[in-house]
């Protein structure tokens, strides 16, 4: 058992089964997202027992059968993955960023104008991925309606200015 539930440590807090329900839960942090995640599984419940600004308990419920015990686990393990991963691509772009920053801050102009960016991914995206000023002549291509809210979160550099995380 402890092997199975080794990938979701430090979050698991608990398995129960309750009422021919088997309840997963784990305390992630109030930021993490699992929604979309969960939406895709479909004999899968979630329930949010307990929320404060750092922490939220959340309970994976499934049937209280084999299939359900492993969607439960498998839609977990997902989760914390999906997460974890999340939060390393944002600690690199970050650290990625201060670095871009400390090289323009040290260089000279002229160096930075001859400065190429090459990528060693094998499936480069160049539609999805533009230098900035190498838009769209046409202009922006979308759907002409304007976003809801803001989907970024900033965070203060150590000048004070705002960084963008993705």
């Amino acid at each position: 058992m402890y092997e199975i539930l080794k990938p979701l440590r430090p979050y698991f807090f608990s398995l129960r089964e309750i009422k021919g329900n088997v309840s997963l839960d784990l305390k992630l942090p109030s930021k993490w997202k699992y929604e979309e995640t969960v939406s895709v599984y479909k004999t899968l419940k979630i329930k949010v027992q307990d929320k404060n600004d750092k922490d939220v308990l959340v309970s994976f419920i499934s049937d209280a059968s084999a299939d359900g015990y492993n969607t439960a686990l498998q839609c977990a393990n997902e989760v914390v993955e999906k997460n974890v991963e999340d939060e390393k691509k944002r600690e690199l772009f970050d650290k990625k960023v201060r670095e871009m920053r400390a090289l323009f801050e040290e260089s000279k102009l002229g160096d930075l104008e001859n400065l190429k960016f090459e990528s060693n991914v094998q499936e480069y995206d160049t539609e999805r991925i533009r230098l900035a000023g190498e838009g769209n002549p046409k202009g922006s291509e979308s759907s002409g309606e304007s976003q809801e809210k803001d989907d970024t979160t900033t965070e203060e550099d150590k000048e004070g200015g705002p960084v963008q995380s993705p």
